[in-house]
């Protein structure tokens, strides 16, 4: 898989998640994929990145030639983050629920690491699934519901449970834990915990075509949680490679593509 500095895309300025390699290799697939699905790299290829958080996905993804980005997301200082940072003409970002944003003109919708934080996540997939143009695509990357880190994060969920989410930010804050994905991450915890046989079962329901499912990392989004000490530059490469080559239910993570079935 080419690597936005493959593509020959420069983006240290415009996204943290360059210190964050299970976040990078996210972006890495969207970028590729995007480039290898897009009609004609002549045209403009129009992105939407649902619940766009700080925009470490949605900044970088404006460097790709001829496209239009647009971020949504309905926590305001999120907006105001990514409106400080953003230098892109062809990006911009709004205030938005999805079920009120226009999507008919866009070819790519992204969901990263955002289904699972949304209760009525299939009614948003239906809705979406209506509105969107016939050959649009849609780009998800989620945890796998019962793999390997959603069970390391247990105890953290546990801990949340009962109140002690200001314990949990300090020890973070203590261990040199950061958030780059939204100003409102400690609010907003997993309450969805997807299987693949969920996934496809979604799609059949709602007339969409799963057409690619790829998994990610085994170990590595864990040690980035709870050890951000320990630099993975190196092992969240090897990690990745061996998630390839184990059964899909043992990876952390999944990358699906969806396209209209009807």
């Amino acid at each position: 898989m080419k690597t936005m500095h493959e593509h020959g895309l420069k983006l240290d300025h415009l996204t943290e998640y360059t210190a964050y390699p299970v976040h990078m290799e996210r972006l890495n697939w969207l970028v590729k994929t995007i480039q290898d699905q897009r009609s004609s790299s002549s045209e403009t290829v129009r992105i939407l990145d649902v619940g766009c958080g700080t925009g470490n996905i949605t900044i970088p993804l404006g460097m790709i030639p001829n496209s239009e980005v647009v971020g949504i997301d309905m926590y305001q200082p999120n907006i105001d983050l990514v409106n400080q940072r953003n230098t892109l003409p062809n990006v911009r970002v709004t205030f938005s629920r999805l079920s009120d944003f226009d999507v008919a003109n866009f070819d790519f919708i992204i969901f990263t690491e955002v289904l699972e934080h949304i209760p009525g996540y299939r009614e948003i997939l239906e809705d979406l699934s209506k509105r969107m143009k016939p050959s649009a695509q849609i780009l998800v990357t989620i945890p796998n519901g019962w793999g390997p880190f959603e069970w390391a994060m247990q105890p953290m969920y546990i801990m949340r449970k009962m109140g002690l989410n200001g314990f949990i930010g300090k020890v973070k804050k203590l261990l040199g834990k950061k958030e780059p994905y939204a100003l409102n991450q400690e609010i907003d915890p997993h309450v969805n915990f997807f299987t693949r046989k969920q996934i496809k079962n979604d799609c059949k329901n709602f007339g969409l075509k799963l057409v690619e499912f790829e998994p990610a990392f085994v170990l590595a989004p864990i040690m980035e949680t709870y050890t951000p000490f320990i630099s993975l530059s190196k092992i969240a490469y090897i990690d990745n490679k061996i998630a390839h080559k184990l059964p899909v239910w043992l990876a952390s993570g999944w990358y699906y593509r969806v396209t209209n079935d009807k």
